[in-house]
């Protein structure tokens, strides 16, 4: 049961409801208007690793910025928070979910010149096959749908807000179920960050090729046995870091050396600025891969 406001529509008129299933792409960001577009850039990674047809991804990818924006505008007003996003495929549907920890469900913004909450969520709903929504005290869900290739009927689609899930890190972090979808996903969001930084073309190459790397091999080294890919991204002056686990004791110098390659060497040696490994008070470790510009 929710906590709160839920609000529920589908094509056809039919009411709808729950989603089960591990979703593919975890991602936990600050509410901030730059990082819209990392979750868009995600989401453009998706996609294409499921050669989605152009026109049905760019409906998708605006669904999710207005519900991202929906967010950043709306849940908090003079303090930071997270905002969580999930994308999973499940009964051939793509199910984006786009969740806050702010005050919950408000109809117009309550000072500033933002656009109204109502106008983004009729964009949404008329955008995908379902959608959903519920807020309260615990903060607000939009959760979105669009069809792929059904041959049954799904379940519907129901929003249910957690209230006993904590908050995440104030922090870029993704986690990735392992796929083909790893790489692209990671990729794209890497290379907006690349390019942010200020990379040449170049060195933003790089780093694709490092992403790439990550996505291919975080996942089997995973302290937690998932076989999930735990990405954290550090922006800095100098660049940014990305850093890889929780990975059980000595995975971070076994991933470094699943990225070798004959006749290259291992690709994080060589295209990293600098590799330290941090230890964790539970047994497992970090690997921290710094990636600065280059002259």
């Amino acid at each position: 049961m929710s906590d709160g406001t839920s609000i529920s529509t589908e094509a056809g008129g039919t009411p709808p409801a729950v989603v089960s299933g591990s979703p593919e792409v975890r991602f936990s960001l600050p509410a901030v208007p730059a990082n819209v577009a990392l979750v868009r850039q995600a989401l453009a990674g998706l996609a294409d690793s499921l050669h989605l047809d152009a026109a049905r991804a760019a409906d998708m990818k605006i669904a999710i910025t207005e519900a991202c924006t929906n967010a950043v505008v709306h849940a908090y007003e003079n303090h930071d928070g997270p905002l969580d996003v999930t994308m999973a495929v499940d009964h051939d549907r793509l199910v984006l979910s786009v969740r806050d920890r702010g005050h919950g469900l408000r109809p117009l913004p309550s000072e500033g010149d933002g656009p109204p909450l109502g106008f983004g969520l009729a964009l949404i709903a008329s955008l995908s096959d379902e959608f959903g929504i519920a807020g309260g005290r615990y903060g607000t869900e939009v959760r979105i749908a669009f069809d792929l290739d059904l041959e049954e009927e799904p379940p519907p689609l129901v929003v249910q807000l957690s209230r006993d899930v904590p908050p995440p890190p104030l922090g870029v972090a993704l986690t990735l179920a392992p796929g083909e979808h790893a790489a692209a996903v990671l990729g794209r969001v890497v290379s907006l960050v690349a390019a942010r930084a200020d990379f040449s073309i170049d060195r933003l190459s790089d780093a694709q090729i490092v992403s790439d790397a990550i996505a291919g091999a975080a996942g089997a080294h995973a302290f937690d046995g998932s076989g999930d890919a735990h990405v954290s991204i550090d922006e800095h002056e100098h660049g940014f870091d990305l850093v890889i686990g929780p990975l059980v004791p000595g995975g971070a110098q076994r991933l470094v050396r699943d990225t070798e390659l004959p006749g290259l060497g291992c690709l994080l040696e060589r295209l990293a600025d600098e590799l330290d490994v941090e230890p964790l008070p539970d047994g497992g470790e970090l690997l921290r891969a710094r990636l600065a510009p280059r002259a």
